[in-house]
């Protein structure tokens, strides 16, 4: 009788062990079942995600691209007709929006360059000693001179005109550059102000214009790739995601100001290195 207990308990403790693994086996499968179907889920939203960016890509270079192109082929056919009859001040503005639109697309060619160049952009550890507001006047004074509206630029500097910093001036420059034709293009009354000030252990170089504006929810968003808020504005969509890339790459930082309501603000944050002696 007891044999027979025993042989049942044996029966019963093997069934519960056999449950168990059964169990906790099933169980491990289904973790890798759905651990793999999360993952498949992944890797589909971002092929999506890659294709609808490519369909995006395409068609802004088919529009960018091909709009100045015809512009180019057009004025440059009014020029080079036979029996034109043309006055100097006529022939001036046709060779001038001729030079605009090349210039639009040598600014797209450029951009494009600098982002197949590498998805991460590395910059030269190169310091060299750079005078901060020599810097952003020069800046300034470019774009003030490039601009075909009536805006109104201004400089504002907590520093003084000697304040010097250990960093990459060509960098600074083509950042700076970017942000602020980003902020001409979008701004069609009122001005832009280019600001510089020391805030803890940085120093913070901001550009505010009074422009459209940006919606918060989009604040993060106009730095990606190809990402235009305005499909009909000029440009891919590529210049404030090279900036971000660039300011990173100087160990800084480049963002949208929550703070300001009257149009958009960019600061620029970038460490400040002690000269070397």
């Amino acid at each position: 009788m007891r044999s027979t207990m025993n042989w049942e308990l044996i029966f019963y403790i093997s069934l519960f062990v056999y449950i168990f693994v059964y169990i906790m086996g099933r169980r491990n499968l289904m973790r890798t079942i759905w651990k793999r179907n999360h993952q498949l889920r992944i890797a589909l939203d971002r092929a999506e995600e890659s294709d609808r960016m490519k369909s995006a890509f395409i068609r802004s270079m088919s529009h960018e691209i091909r709009t100045p192109l015809n512009a180019i082929n057009g004025f440059s056919q009014v020029l080079c007709l036979n029996g034109m009859d043309l006055s100097e001040h006529e022939r001036m503005e046709l060779e001038q929006r001729i030079s605009t639109n090349v210039e639009i697309i040598t600014v797209i060619i450029n951009e494009l360059l600098e982002l197949a160049h590498g998805e991460s952009i590395v910059v030269e550890q190169e310091r060299t000693p750079m005078r901060v507001n020599e810097v952003c006047k020069n800046v300034l004074n470019l774009a003030k001179a490039s601009q075909r509206k009536d805006l109104m630029f201004s400089f504002e500097s907590e520093l003084p005109d000697d304040y010097i910093i250990n960093s990459n001036p060509n960098i600074v420059t083509e950042i700076l550059n970017k942000v602020l034709n980003n902020a001409v293009k979008f701004t069609e009354e009122g001005g832009i102000t280019l600001g510089c000030r020391l805030h803890e252990f940085n120093l913070q170089i901001t550009v505010t214009d009074t422009g459209i504006g940006i919606p918060v929810d989009k604040f993060d968003e106009v730095f990606e790739n190809f990402v235009k808020l305005n499909e009909y504005s000029e440009g891919v969509g590529l210049g404030l995601p090279i900036s971000r890339r660039l300011a990173e790459a100087l160990h800084g930082k480049l963002y949208i100001d929550r703070t300001y309501y009257e149009g958009t603000r960019f600061v620029l944050e970038l460490p400040i290195k002690p000269l070397e002696e």
